[in-house]
């Protein structure tokens, strides 16, 4: 398999030096020159010209870079045609991702495929990491679609208004549709939520005096501002907990948002098994 003392000896190549390379690696000269010398000794010949200015491939140091450059590149290839027979499902976890369907598929799937189940925090859903296989959470077209992500919808759930405490709309068991009439409610963007243009135009429609205001993210900072500034907030059932303190009603309409697992277009083998039995 690939060695890591193959590392060192591109990044001793690159730098010029034991010490400069040690910079790069956050490891010891001495570690750096010990790590070369185990690597001349299993090739049994000198890679490095050692002077006081620093080093220089050899002849055969040379060529060995150049081997090990396909090397690498074989060993990536390789890397990427083993993840399709992991044993382990990585399951991003986040703001947006907090519906408990997982539980219902999970424990007799992992039984029955002798698989590893992991999770991982998304701390940007722009930028998911490549290792993430499946993401539990409503669908949205924005961010996790542009990302290579196809979408498994398991069910529907409807959208909520979450309102402040302090706000006289919180002791109400169940919401009208005029009870929003003069509120500002945050409404997420259409861009996000296919819905958001119809629900708009259902809210003007009905509340002439109700002002909306757009955002594209869930999470705690406009959960603060609409404490702040008594904002309601459209927010799908659910993420209804994630609003605390906000309090999450019923409206009487009938808008609803997709809940499913998101995974990847060229998904691994176990992930592919996954949503086949979801």
């Amino acid at each position: 398999m690939y060695d890591h003392e193959i590392d060192t000896f591109f990044t001793v190549a690159e730098a010029g030096s034991f010490s400069a390379a040690s910079r790069t690696l956050y490891i010891s000269p001495s570690a750096v020159v010990q790590q070369i010398n185990l690597l001349e000794n299993k090739m049994d010949c000198e890679l490095f010209k050692r002077d006081s200015h620093g080093v220089t491939l050899t002849e055969a140091g040379k060529l060995f870079l150049k081997q090990c450059r396909k090397i690498k590149r074989v060993y990536i290839e390789t890397e990427e045609i083993m993840k399709k027979y992991q044993r382990t499902l990585v399951v991003g976890t986040g703001y947006l991702s907090t519906t408990n369907l997982l539980d219902k598929f999970w424990l007799d799937f992992l039984r029955a495929n002798n698989v590893q189940l992991k999770f991982q925090e998304i701390k940007d859903y722009e930028k998911i990491p490549q290792n993430i296989d499946l993401i539990e959470s409503l669908y949205s077209q924005e961010p996790i679609p542009k990302q290579g992500f196809l979408f498994k919808k398991v069910t529907t759930s409807p959208l909520l208004i979450a309102i402040p405490p302090q706000n006289k709309l919180a002791q109400k068991e169940k919401l009208t549709i005029s009870d929003l009439d003069k509120q500002k409610i945050l409404i997420i963007n259409s861009s996000v939520l296919k819905q958001s243009g119809q629900i708009r135009h259902f809210i003007k429609s009905n509340c002439q005096k109700t002002h909306l205001i757009s955002y594209s993210v869930f999470n705690k900072a406009l959960v603060n501002e609409a404490i702040i500034k008594n904002y309601l907030i459209l927010v799908h059932e659910t993420l209804a907990s994630s609003c605390s303190p906000l309090i999450s009603k019923k409206v009487n309409w009938h808008f609803n948002a997709d809940v499913g697992f998101f995974y990847r277009s060229d998904a691994n083998m176990i992930t592919k098994k996954l949503i086949a039995k979801i």
